[in-house]
């Protein structure tokens, strides 16, 4: 679907139909205040939490570089669409309620970030990488190093110019600050982007969530052979997380970094380092050091309903995987019933500049962002001299009459020959595809073609052959039209939670 937003055009890659969602009991923790990450709009977002009978809808990522991929954004906004959809049809405060992941480990998935630089062509930066063998400390523990001024300024000189760029740069020079650790670097710009719109920003490593996680992560680590016995039963989610092999749902953070804990005897084992503990040291330690405790991925949506009032948590796609097929078997061992995934809501933005050029091409923008291969063929085709169209075309009805002259006389001489024929017949179709590779190899060379419009499009539609969403920072589109771009995409997530009906 299409929808068209005065000079801009988004593309919404609807994940179907919202599932029925049911309001729970429950209420808003006053000890979570603290975690609330700080924004102008804090107080207010804090008093919606308090309401009587206020219900949040959370989703959440771990930190990125600059905030990372759109689908952040993407994610968040939709929270927010469906929290304002459910207000009206429940008449109670719904809340968007994003949880910032900053016990993630992954410093290579938070250290990059990707935009489109003035043209239009894909840029980008990367902090350094990880030393082998450095511990894998969670993003709350990873200060971003002085040469983070070194990709601030090529973030800026890159961007198109112009009081949204400059607006940008400055949003995210408050943030992304040597010393500051990549998790509240990232907390900070998103709190401050989102606040404006409705979501609060909850601080998963606040010393108050890691206190009101603490009896659902002992729970855990009581039950943790029935859960992993549990997980091991379900069919293969096609997920990637296993279970069957003693893995509590917890971690741990150790010298060697953040480790997953696993059953040993009558204590733990860390996954990395082999340290061994006793279990009552751990349930020690996680009395007299919860903030040394996290959930993993298929624990924290547990932990969340477990602490937070939360009906629905707006999912990714692999996220919704896992929730539905892994995560989903977890809840009856802790006493509770799940939140309601809903697939996310997804888009991709066309700015005026990539219409005009898919209007010059006679291409739909979804048939490039849904392109296996054949429309750039298609396109190149289109530049091949009328020549050696011409003669290509030629050899390719030469070689299929040949083809069936051949086949007829030699079947009738000997019916052996069918296949040596066939065989001959497609060395000389490969001769022809090679002809015509041959000559496209050549025109991608040139900038004046249709395939050089083609490529500039596919640039800003699937930069680096991934869906926009998945690549793109969000300084790309608000260094060219500041807000007015999250206010169109608001629409959109509108548009999209309208399709839920109670």
């Amino acid at each position: 679907m299409i929808v068209t937003l005065t000079d801009l055009a988004l593309i919404s890659h609807s994940p179907g139909p919202i599932p029925p969602i049911a309001p729970h009991d429950g209420s808003w923790l006053p000890a979570l205040d603290a975690a609330i990450a700080p924004c102008a709009e804090r107080a207010a977002l804090v008093a919606r939490l308090h309401a009587p009978g206020a219900l949040v809808v959370t989703t959440g990522q771990q930190p990125g570089l600059f905030t990372g991929p759109l689908y952040t954004i993407h994610k968040a906004l939709a929270a927010g669409a469906l929290a304002r959809r459910l207000e009206a049809a429940w008449g109670r405060p719904v809340v968007a309620l994003f949880w910032l992941a900053g016990d993630d480990h992954d410093h290579l998935e938070a250290s990059g970030a990707s935009w489109l630089d003035a043209e239009g062509r894909l840029d980008g930066w990367q902090l350094s990488p990880r030393l082998d063998g450095a511990p894998q400390r969670p993003m709350s523990q990873e200060p971003l190093p002085e040469s983070i001024e070194d990709g601030i300024a090529h973030l800026a000189a890159t961007l198109p110019p112009g009081p949204h760029a400059e607006a940008t740069m400055a949003w995210l020079r408050r943030h992304y600050r040597a010393g500051a650790s990549i998790h509240a670097a990232y907390a900070g710009a998103l709190a401050e982007l989102l606040g404006p719109l409705g979501i609060a920003c909850l601080d998963a490593t606040h010393p108050a969530v890691k206190q009101a996680q603490r009896h659902a992560l002992r729970h855990a680590l009581e039950q943790a052979l029935e859960l992993d016995a549990t997980l091991a039963a379900l069919p293969a989610a096609g997920t990637g997380i296993s279970a069957g092999d003693g893995a509590t749902l917890v971690f741990l953070e150790t010298a060697a970094g953040r480790e997953r804990l696993i059953v040993d005897g009558e204590g733990f084992t860390t996954r990395r380092s082999n340290e061994r503990f006793t279990r009552a040291a751990v349930m020690s330690l996680l009395d007299e050091a919860p903030e040394r405790f996290s959930a993993n991925v298929l624990l924290r949506p547990v932990v969340e309903r477990l602490i937070l009032p939360t009906v629905a948590y707006v999912a990714g796609p692999g996220e919704h995987r896992y929730l539905t097929a892994q995560a989903s078997a977890l809840y009856p061992v802790f006493g509770t019933t799940p939140q309601v995934p809903v697939p996310r809501w997804g888009g991709t933005l066309v700015e005026p500049w990539v219409q005009r050029l898919l209007d010059r091409l006679g291409v739909a923008a979804e048939a490039v962002v849904s392109d296996d291969g054949r429309l750039t063929r298609e396109i190149l085709r289109r530049d091949l001299p009328p020549a050696v169209t011409e003669r290509l075309a030629a050899l390719r009805h030469a070689i299929t009459s040949t083809e069936h002259d051949l086949t007829a006389a030699g079947h009738a001489l000997d019916p052996v020959l069918d296949r040596a024929v066939a065989g001959r017949v497609r060395k000389l179709v490969a001769v022809a595809d090679d002809f015509e590779r041959l000559f496209e190899r050549h025109l991608r060379k040139r900038d004046d073609i249709a395939y050089a419009q083609l490529r500039r499009v596919m640039d800003a539609l699937r930069p680096g052959g991934a869906p926009q969403e998945r690549r793109l920072t969000a300084a790309t589109f608000l260094a060219r039209y500041g807000r007015a771009w999250l206010d169109r995409i608001v629409v959109a997530t509108d548009a999209w939670a309208a399709g839920w009906q109670p």
